[in-house]
């Protein structure tokens, strides 16, 4: 590895000691926790929580009390930590159908271009590189395992093995360098391991978060006398305000997230209360490193504070916003403006609230206070001048157009989500049924729920699944094109289309190449979608195309994605024609990603038993 421990060097001076131009900078380590509370860290002031190593590094750095982030979903609050700009600015305003604009400046592009390495292990398929974060990153590797699929297809990997892959290529990077790492863990579902299930028997997500702390504890044990930085993207409503995770709200539950900063340069203990941001972050460290000019960021250095010159910070508010009601339900969006402690959220019912005296935000004071209009009106006049409807790079719109598709738009609904969040337990009780195999329960809550809300995409989507699941392939079609016509751009839909289609072609083999058809489309909006290219394959296996089907899963390795379900059907297609050299070969990928797959692992060893040595 290109950097070796400070030897003999006094740890306060470490801690104490300015950044000189005529030293080498440091290496730096950007530490991203998502959906990850403030309150439920220990150094935050939860006395039943678990984190020793973040509550470390606090007291021998600066602990930021009251960080706020921008949007309560991972790639817009990533982003705006990344370039210093709110959402409306960067355009990555939402984790599906955006992405970070071309053009506009990231933090790992000024790294490399003051001569730092860059190296960057996400944990989530979330931030691949379709989002564009990738910019500037000599190593970005987005490779994720996936997890138990009747999870809502959630992909991620967790903190151990984000872990070791950190540690695999960490001898390739030169000093001094730049590493980016981001957890997952805490996110839905929230499914701690052993021992931290049992020691939090109640608490699951609380159990995650102990997970990834010790887990950050090894990874600072091997880059030691690095400036670090450990920020939170959002955090999780746990129920309040009728949210049970994030996406819909911008109450602090999910907009108040950890931002701590500890290393050479940075004041040891110091406690910062003036409010802050992630849009903070970039204008921080370039001004810290002298990576430099900072250009036309939304947020300012931390620099002052860091240095107790509280008379130098100036705060002129934190924007905040959430499309994600409008794109996903059919509600209205939200934006949102916080000045020291009031925020005001702009809603059909906008919302007014003194952090400093109801900190649960429970009692709404209406835009009659004093300030609360010229907030509520900044924050109109500013998004008058934004278009809010997803803009897909210059491929994605060519390919669209040649299907005759056109993008949805976002925020035309007026349903307040204040209203809309009492429909989701209807939502939440259907799927729950579906993955207990009464998807017939689910049936009639989805239709009456859409009968009342008839842009509710995700409604819509598990209606699909339950017809699916009692099949009844013509009614998930229709379903399914129903989605579609509302929202064609969405891969996730023509997923769900392309699944109904090769249910109906049972019966109707006509279906087979309009499914065929539609799992394409989802793969050039998608390229790195797991679950396609593996009931894409399932549907060509079923044809008898075995050769079509081997060539498909191999376009999957030159998309970048990894998957232990991917190698083992190719290790059997390889069976197939008779290739136990290549199907050997795939089980080892396929037990590599997934060492817990007993069938996996008994196939290998038979395989083994029968072929001789190479």
């Amino acid at each position: 590895m290109g950097f070796r421990a400070l030897v003999g060097v006094p740890l306060l001076l470490l801690c104490f000691a300015p950044l000189r131009a005529e030293t080498r900078p440091p290496n730096v380590v950007l530490i991203t926790l998502d959906t990850t509370r403030a309150d439920h860290l220990g150094c935050y002031g939860d006395a039943d929580a678990s984190t020793p190593t973040l509550d470390a590094l606090a007291s021998r750095g600066a602990l930021f009390l009251a960080a706020q982030s921008p949007a309560p979903l991972t790639v817009p609050a990533h982003a705006s930590l990344m370039t210093g700009l709110v959402p409306r600015r960067h355009g990555a305003r939402d984790n599906a159908l955006y992405s970070l604009r071309d053009g506009v400046p990231v933090l790992a592009e000024r790294f490399a271009a003051r001569g730092y390495d860059t190296a960057a292990f996400v944990s989530s398929l979330v931030l691949d590189r379709r989002a564009g974060l990738g910019r500037g990153f000599r190593i970005y590797d987005d490779g994720v395992r996936v997890g138990r699929r009747e999870a809502f297809n959630y992909e991620e990997r967790a903190a151990s093995q984000t872990n070791a892959a950190v540690l695999e290529r960490l001898d390739e990077l030169e000093e001094p360098f730049f590493l980016w790492v981001h957890y997952f863990d805490p996110h839905l579902p929230y499914v701690p391991p052993p021992p931290y299930d049992s020691r939090f028997a109640g608490r699951p997500y609380d159990g995650e978060i102990a997970f990834m702390d010790a887990a950050i504890g090894r990874l600072l044990e091997h880059v030691p006398g690095s400036l670090v930085v450990v920020a939170g993207d959002h955090g999780e409503s746990l129920g309040d305000h009728g949210e049970t995770s994030h996406g819909v709200f911008l109450y602090q539950s999910t907009q108040r997230v950890p931002l701590i900063v500890a290393g050479p340069g940075v004041p040891e203990g110091r406690v910062v209360e003036r409010r802050v941001g992630l849009v903070d972050v970039m204008p921080t460290l370039v001004d810290l490193l002298k990576l430099g000019s900072d250009g036309d960021p939304d947020g300012r250095s931390l620099v002052p504070l860091l240095r107790g010159k509280n008379k130098k910070w100036r705060e002129t508010g934190y924007e905040m916003e959430t499309l994600f009601p409008s794109l996903a339900y059919d509600w209205a969006p939200l934006r949102g403006l916080v000045r020291g402690d009031m925020v005001t959220i702009d809603a059909p019912r906008p919302e007014v609230y003194d952090l400093k005296t109801d900190p649960a935000q429970a009692r709404n004071l209406g835009t009659g206070r004093p300030g609360a209009r010229e907030m509520l009106d900044t924050l109109r006049r500013r998004s008058a001048v934004t278009r809010d409807s997803p803009v897909p790079d210059a491929e994605r719109r060519m390919k669209l157009a040649a299907l005759g598709y056109a993008s949805g738009a976002a925020g035309d609904a007026s349903l307040d989500p204040k209203d809309g969040i009492k429909l989701l337990h209807v939502l939440d009780q259907a799927r729950a049924s579906i993955q207990r195999g009464q998807a017939r329960d689910a049936i009639k809550p989805l239709q009456d729920l859409l009968t009342d809300n008839p842009g509710n995409l995700q409604a819509r989507l598990a209606l699909v699944s339950a017809h699916l699941a009692v099949r009844s392939p013509v009614a998930a079609v229709s379903t399914a094109r129903e989605a579609l016509r509302r929202h064609p751009g969405d891969d996730l839909v023509h997923f769900n289309l392309a699944n109904a289609l090769a249910a109906e072609s049972a019966t109707r083999p006509a279906a087979r190449g309009e499914a065929e058809e539609h799992y394409e489309h989802t793969l050039r909006l998608n390229p790195r979608r797991a679950d396609a290219y593996l009931n894409y394959a399932s549907l060509l296996v079923a044809a008898g195309r075995h050769r079509a089907a081997a060539e498909l899963l191999a376009r999957a390795d030159s998309a970048g994605v990894e998957d232990p379900d991917i190698y083992t059907e190719r290790a059997v297609l390889a069976l197939l024609r008779e290739d136990r050299s290549a199907a050997i070969d795939w089980f080892e990928k396929a037990l590599g990603l997934n060492p817990y797959a007993a069938d996996v692992a008994e196939a290998l060893r038979r395989l083994r038993a029968q072929t001789p040595l190479r």
